[in-house]
């Protein structure tokens, strides 16, 4: 994890702390549907941070394939 992850982290964290501590004021309180919906929210925004596909990854992996094809996947109702 290198440090704009961290902070990706950090940022995500800090947006879902109230939003957990909302669906978990809501728990208490009764309101059993609106506090697992707001405690799922702020699990996928921690979880969305740290589990998604990194930009550089993706097009690097393709740029990769792109380069290592050698033509043979090419339509061959072209020819």
């Amino acid at each position: 994890m290198n440090v704009l992850d961290t902070v990706a982290l950090f940022g995500a964290a800090a947006l879902a702390a109230p939003v957990g501590l909302l669906g978990v004021e809501f728990l208490v309180g009764g309101r059993t549907a609106a506090g697992v919906g707001f405690l799922a929210v702020a699990a996928g925004l921690v979880v969305g941070v740290l589990y998604r596909p990194d930009p550089v990854d993706v097009v690097g992996g393709r740029v990769l394939d792109w380069l290592q094809s050698d033509g043979d996947d090419a339509d061959p109702e072209s020819e």
